[in-house]
């Protein structure tokens, strides 16, 4: 493995990748007016941002808060080591941290912290806070779901009080790129830790936050809204808006009423309906980015009549993905060529394409009834499933559609007797990294904590043995060459079935032009970047 001395480091592999073309890295704002011309006149100060969350927080703690949704408050009101680019690619840039070193051996990272960090206390950051906020993540009572990103490590050091390292057991080629995860580790004032210890801070850090990340926790009401404000003498500079209110609102249509009225500055998360109608209306735009999120579709390959191989590779051969896409994502969506998400693994690697055939299907169908599940109450799901179900019914094979908890999605993979034979989500990583697709979705072996989102139990041991040589190894073209391996058999087994990679929509007024955007993070923004056209474009 390199040593990498820099303030903004690039994958290797990234830089061969040729679909970071205009039409994924560009942020497609589509601006259909002025100002507000024809919109609604905002309520509030312009340095007022008003925005909405689908679903609520179960906690504000960074430790246990494992939600795309949720990461809007959290990425607000803390911050990690490092962050991917904010410009929605792959970089890994410098956050609490100014730069880093990997040892040769990819065993030790050694951190050289910023020195002009604050904690809403007014305390400054040391290599302690970083410390106990590590080893928090990995302690048992707190069940934190991201404890995985540090199971790899031997020991944290911190030789004063600007420096941090980390000490491996193994090399991790997914290391770096889990703390710079959205999701990774956040830095927590290590003073709140310890005078809250006897329960780990869990309950203050519902309640409260600790962090330094550009907004401060000013109030919120659970369920209905959370109020922040700027943070003073912020170290990455004053973000434009001076105070951001998100506000829990579950109805997509209620999101686009208020948008409308001005009560909201930007949505995210609608149908694809609503973005072509609304984004068209003078007062509103949209704007999309790349995103991780890979629409998919989970295949039970042990028991019931997907265990058939010749099935499974008729009932894939049968979808007609590229009508797929334009019925159910239009121009919001790409039609899938590879088994990982964007930018994960080099062109020509763990390639995922076939051509549309449906001359088997009925004959190897016949008799059978296939249950395939999605997520009950996601109209969107729902509408993918049911076009899914008209192309196989088409081609002579009974599909019966069953909606499927949320709650209880993760639970599947326990009972798979009762599981439906294949399950549809709109699914993501934690980072761009390969491993971080291949070990929760792919990896077979679940025994020691592996394949948490592999719920229907697909993949193979030989993929498995190629996702640990993949993590362990410290070149990069190795590292390319064992993560697409892994993805060749899974395709070969027909364990996933890859359908569209799906960007990141948002309709907002048209005063906004945008602002940065984690590439691993649906539905989040950079509070940072985002600012207000005053006088309007």
């Amino acid at each position: 493995m390199e040593i990498r001395r820099s303030d903004s480091v690039r994958r290797p592999a990234l830089g061969r990748r040729s679909f970071l073309t205009a039409a994924f890295l560009l942020v497609a704002g589509t601006v259909t007016a002025c100002g507000n011309e024809g919109g609604s006149t905002p309520s509030g100060a312009s340095d007022d941002l008003r925005l909405a969350l689908s679903t609520d927080l179960p906690t504000l703690d960074p430790g246990t808060v494992y939600q795309y949704g949720g990461n809007q408050v959290m990425t607000a009101l803390y911050e990690g080591l490092l962050s991917y680019s904010p410009e929605s690619t792959g970089d890994i840039v410098p956050m609490l941290a100014e730069k880093y070193t990997v040892s040769p051996d990819g065993l030790t990272y050694t951190f050289s912290l910023r020195t002009d960090v604050k904690f809403d206390s007014g305390r400054t950051m040391t290599a302690a806070d970083v410390v106990a906020s590590f080893e928090r993540l990995a302690e048992p009572k707190v069940e934190s779901q991201m404890s995985y990103m540090v199971s790899g490590v031997k020991k944290y050091e911190n030789p004063d009080d600007r420096t941090f390292i980390v000490r491996l057991n193994a090399p991790s080629s997914s290391f770096l790129s889990l703390v710079a995860s959205p999701f990774g580790p956040k830095v927590l004032d290590s003073k709140i830790l310890e005078e809250n210890k006897s329960d780990d801070a869990l309950d203050y850090l519902t309640k409260h936050s600790a962090g330094t990340g550009p907004y401060v926790l000013k109030s919120f009401t659970k369920g209905q809204e959370y109020d922040l404000t700027r943070r003073d003498g912020y170290w990455g500079g004053d973000p434009f808006f001076a105070n951001v209110k998100i506000s829990v609102i579950g109805d997509p249509a209620t999101q686009i009423l208020q948008l409308q009225g001005g009560d909201l500055d930007l949505v995210a998360g609608q149908p694809v309906t609503t973005l072509d109608q609304v984004g068209k209306e003078k007062g509103y735009k949209i704007v999309e980015y790349p995103t991780l999120q890979k629409a998919q579709l989970h295949i039970k390959t042990s028991t019931g009549p997907l265990s058939s191989a010749p099935l499974r590779e008729a009932l894939r051969s049968a979808i007609d993905r590229d009508a797929l896409v334009k019925q159910i994502f239009g121009d919001h969506a790409a039609v899938s060529t590879q088994m990982y998400p964007l930018m994960a693994v080099p062109d020509g690697l763990a390639s995922d394409d076939w051509d549309t055939d449906t001359s088997e299907l009925a004959a190897l169908a016949k008799g059978k009834t296939i249950t395939l599940g999605y997520y009950a109450g996601r109209a969107s799901d729902k509408q993918t499933v049911e076009a899914l179900q008209a192309q196989w019914a088409a081609a002579g094979a009974k599909v019966e559609l069953v909606p499927v908890q949320a709650n209880d999605v993760y639970g599947l993979s326990s009972d798979l007797a009762s599981a439906p034979d294949m399950m549809y989500e709109a699914g993501f990583p934690d980072s761009v990294h390969p491993d971080t697709w291949a070990r929760l979705f792919w990896y077979s072996n679940t025994s020691h904590g592996n394949g948490a989102l592999n719920y229907l139990v697909g993949g193979t041991p030989e993929a498995d043995a190629a996702i640990d040589a993949g993590a362990r190894a410290t070149d990069q073209g190795q590292i390319d060459a064992d993560y697409g391996k892994a993805g060749d058999l899974v395709h070969e087994q027909v364990g996933y079935i890859t359908l569209a990679d799906l960007k990141d929509s948002f309709l907002m007024r048209s005063d906004l032009p945008g602002g940065g955007h984690w590439l691993p993070c649906p539905v989040t923004l950079d509070l940072r970047t985002l600012k207000r056209v005053l006088g309007g474009s």
